[in-house]
């Protein structure tokens, strides 16, 4: 059972990352604002009571110890104007404690508006008896309140260092959320940017992934390999899973007719042979004088169409090669193969070419080959050596110089064939292993460009790597590698089909044996170690 998210389209996949996304980020911003509301809340409780209490606590305390001055002053003088000053102080003493009284300190202020009401009741008695001309009795009167307004005073700063107390804890309060709010944010907010970035690398992952296999896969088709992998999200619901399978159809088609394409050049191929040695026997005859005297002008012109014949058999024979290697894959059949043989065919195979083209061909196997190695002879010989040295002749000029050396390193024989010719230019050799590709100034007028591609497969087809160095006007560089298989009997011999590889195997290169120059000689020799 497939989970939602997965039947989402591309798109919708996308946008409910970006809302995941943007939800991880704001989350730590929006307890940020929760705290700093709370702290707002603080600043404005203590702005609104905590302040404005204290003041009017203040003004009680001044107030009061004006009115003791003004009753000292009411009971001495008596007068109208000292009474009024009394008055007036304590109302503004009443004034100030009500508004204590009013902030929300209630229960704190109870003791101390019942000390200012006795006070206020002292000061009453004491101008009833001013009035009635009793200064005596008034003096006394007041002299015994001094515990009175001591008692106010303490119970005035006792509420103060209440209020004090609960300023001093909301401003503990709000240090502590301050502290905590930014701990928590910086950690909230680490959390949702790595949860943000992992959600981003997985998102990131699902479409890459898929689009960097897709993206090799289209490499492998456009160099002509047409079986698509199956690891491929072909059950995707997506655009992805559409594209996939769209490629797959595309890539069995593609198959279909490269399948139809390699039969029909095989079956082509094969039917030409039979008029082409026709053609090859009634030449032949022509020329022993079977059907009359040949004068030389006839002679002439039977040469080169049996020249012309033996190329064009040449190329039907490649063209069936390489249409039985896109048919079914190469098989090579290994068997031991004794490496001096091999160097001495490929001598004796080239000698006539080289003598005829006045080049000089060198054959130098290096001490450390193997003395038998597990090899197809046939294809190494004709279809993989016959290829690589047969284009170093064609495109090395009279007087140049070939040499074709052997070496074997840990796990490796290693063939190196190096010329004199015109090299290949650098944008070229990319593609030189491709079927049909011909490579220098004289691309489209020698071979038919399927010699290096053969030989490809039958390097591959031995598990091994094929690799070319050139400059131009200096000649090519072609280097084999192959596995230095463990010699087995030969009806054991194992079957290989075609394996590609595109590694390069570096290793280190023998010393070349010396060797006298000369034109239209072939050298066979091997190098002795130090």
């Amino acid at each position: 059972m497939s989970l939602p998210i997965l039947r989402l389209s591309l798109r919708g996949r996308l946008y409910l990352v970006c809302a995941l996304l943007i939800t991880l980020l704001l989350a730590p911003s929006y307890y940020t604002l929760r705290q700093v509301a709370t702290l707002r809340d603080i600043a404005f409780d203590l702005q609104r009571e905590y302040v404005p209490t204290l003041s009017s606590i203040g003004a009680t305390q001044t107030a009061l110890a004006d009115l003791h001055f003004e009753l000292r002053d009411y009971i001495e003088t008596g007068t109208e104007e000292s009474r009024a000053r009394l008055q007036a102080t304590l109302s503004e003493s009443h004034r100030t404690m009500g508004q204590v009284a009013g902030a929300a300190f209630e229960a704190s202020a109870d003791s101390s508006v019942a000390i200012l009401d006795a006070v206020a009741l002292l000061t009453s008695r004491v101008d009833s008896l001013v009035q009635s001309q009793q200064a005596a009795a008034a003096l006394v009167e007041f002299e015994s309140s001094d515990p009175l307004f001591a008692a106010a005073k303490t119970a005035l700063e006792e509420l103060a260092g209440a209020i004090d107390g609960q300023s001093r804890n909301a401003a503990v309060l709000a240090q502590t959320i301050s502290e905590r709010t930014a701990r928590t944010a910086a950690a909230a907010t680490g959390l949702a940017a790595g949860l943000a970035v992992l959600l981003a690398l997985l998102s990131v992952g699902t479409i890459t992934s898929p689009l960097g296999k897709l993206r090799t896969s289209m490499a492998a088709v456009a160099g002509g390999r047409f079986t698509p992998p199956r690891d491929l999200p072909y059950g995707r619901s997506d655009e992805i899973g559409d594209l996939t399978r769209s490629f797959r159809s595309m890539a069995e088609r593609l198959a279909e007719l490269d399948r139809l394409k390699a039969e029909f050049v095989s079956i082509a191929s094969h039917e030409l042979k039979t008029p082409l040695n026709v053609i090859r026997g009634y030449v032949e005859m022509m020329e022993d004088g079977r059907y009359g005297e040949v004068n030389e002008a006839t002679a002439e012109a039977l040469h080169y169409i049996q020249e012309q014949t033996e190329v064009l058999r040449e190329r039907v024979d490649q063209l069936l090669a390489m249409s039985r290697l896109e048919a079914q894959g190469l098989e090579v059949k290994l068997a031991p193969v004794a490496l001096s043989e091999l160097f001495q065919e490929v001598q004796r195979n080239f000698a006539g070419v080289a003598a005829q083209n006045r080049i000089v061909f060198r054959v130098q196997p290096d001490q450390s080959v193997p003395d038998v190695a597990m090899l197809d002879r046939r294809r190494v010989r004709d279809e993989l050596l016959g290829n690589l040295i047969g284009n170093a002749f064609k495109f090395t000029p009279t007087g140049g110089s070939i040499y074709f050396r052997a070496w074997g390193e840990p796990g490796w024989l290693i063939f190196q064939i190096r010329d004199t010719g015109e090299g290949i230019p650098p944008a070229q050799l990319p593609y030189v292993f491709e079927k049909y590709y011909q490579a220098g100034q004289h691309a489209g007028k020698v071979g038919s460009g399927l010699g290096l591609a053969i030989a490809r497969e039958i390097v591959e087809a031995h598990g091994g790597r094929i690799s070319v160095e050139s400059r131009r006007g200096s000649g090519s560089v072609f280097r084999v590698e192959l596995p230095a298989l463990a010699q087995t009997s030969s009806a054991d011999a194992p079957s290989h089909r075609v394996l590609r590889t595109n590694g390069h195997h570096a290793g280190s290169e023998p010393r070349m044996a010396a060797s006298a120059e000369g034109n239209g000689r072939s050298v066979f020799s091997r190098a002795q170690p130090n």
